[in-house]
């Protein structure tokens, strides 16, 4: 149990830390964000919604609540084939840059989904076994990717490919997979009125 706490407690640290290295001085500038977004990762996709708050011209957190669903096939060690789903959300960290008429991003997130997951072993065997293992998965991974702007208004579309890591904290059941994840997300946001 002692994982967990630590894990969380290395978060907080994290965040602290970015959130005091942001241009806060600069007060004017507040913009923010609502969209939605599909996170296609090789065993499953993520939808969700978003909310981007900018603490400086270049610099935001995002926000994100959504679900995880996975179908991983035989990609998994622990068992022949795995099949779920769960919800979840997401807190991050991103920094902009302008680029010909858009945005280029750079950015660090942490996921955490709580996800039930059914899985198979010998499968069309006499000897098939079946079970289902909740999972609490905490996911950090780096983004990197790119926002146009759309012309007369005030919202964006993206592509972001992202690189990470699923950490399997508390199972019930029997083990499922956790491993390195790479990811590819379509994202549209449009800018909320101060």
């Amino acid at each position: 149990m002692k994982q967990p706490i630590i894990i969380y407690s290395l978060l907080l640290l994290t965040t602290m830390s970015l959130y005091s290295q942001t241009d806060i001085k600069n007060k004017a500038y507040k913009q923010n964000y609502l969209g939605v977004s599909a996170q296609f990762y090789p065993a499953g996709i993520i939808p969700t919604i978003n909310y981007e708050h900018f603490v400086s011209e270049n610099a935001s957190f995002l926000y994100r609540l959504g679900a995880n669903i996975t179908d991983r096939k035989d990609f998994s060690s622990e068992h022949d084939n795995e099949k779920g789903a769960g919800f979840g959300g997401s807190f991050g960290y991103r920094r902009h840059f302008l680029f010909n008429k858009g945005n280029l991003i750079i950015g660090f997130n942490t996921d955490a989904w709580n996800l039930w997951i059914d899985w198979k072993d010998n499968i069309g065997l006499a000897n098939e076994i079946t079970g289902t293992s909740s999972v609490f998965v905490l996911q950090p991974w780096l983004e990197a990717g790119y926002f146009f702007n759309l012309k007369s208004t005030a919202s964006k579309i993206g592509i972001t490919a992202g690189f990470g890591r699923e950490i399997n904290v508390i199972t019930n059941g029997e083990d499922v997979a956790q491993d390195w994840i790479g990811s590819i997300s379509i994202q549209y946001k449009f800018a909320l009125k101060p």
